[in-house]
């Protein structure tokens, strides 16, 4: 499997927008707590999480050939799936985009639910902390995201479905959100909240 150095490598060659690579980051820091939470390989999760969306600038955010144009990448990187990166990790980031008619890959295991629940919830609570006063990550609280996700007008762009879908695992959304913050508040200052 490539090193956590490598995908970072990649996420700096093929990745230029600066909120999408703090996005990138988030997911990854998500993942690595629900991969404790659930006894799974913390580093498989985090690295497939910071790379979930390596082909979002190359192919100029078109969500029409997003995480189709991942294969094209790895090809010319010359990374194998099931070698450096593990078949779970493919599906995983795959899966997180599965209702792009092109997808084959569905979520179905606890790693595919986890990648595209933390995605959602990493720009949820992005916005969640920039309606604070302090525009603080740590001042967010658990039962205030709760409340925001039944406002529909609150992040419209965000997908509620693949954040409850955590429940899938076995984690409470109460959970979900408790961990999410803790490691989002673990980079606060490198991203900038």
């Amino acid at each position: 499997m490539i090193t956590r150095d490598k995908a970072q490598e990649l996420l700096e060659k093929y990745v230029t927008t600066p909120w999408l690579k703090l996005h990138m980051r988030e997911t990854e820091v998500i993942l690595r707590g629900l991969a404790r939470e659930l006894g799974e390989n913390e580093d498989e999760w985090g690295i497939a999480g910071l790379l979930h969306d390596l082909d979002f600038d190359y192919v100029n955010k078109d969500p029409q050939r997003h995480v189709i144009e991942l294969d094209k990448i790895l090809e010319i990187e010359g990374i194998k799936i099931g070698e450096d990166i593990t078949e779970d990790m493919y599906h995983a980031i795959k899966s997180h985009y599965e209702d792009h008619p092109d997808i084959t890959q569905k979520r179905e295991s606890n790693f595919d639910y986890a990648l595209a629940a933390a995605e959602n919830l990493s720009g949820f609570l992005v916005a969640c902390a920039l309606v604070m006063p302090d525009k603080k990550i740590s001042s967010v609280q658990v039962e205030s995201v709760i409340k925001k996700f039944k406002k529909k007008d609150f992040a419209k762009a965000v997908n509620r479905e693949y954040m409850y879908d955590i429940e899938k695992t076995g984690i409470t959304l109460e959970r979900f959100v408790e961990i999410a913050l803790e490691e989002m508040n673990s980079i606060a200052d490198e991203i900038g909240l």
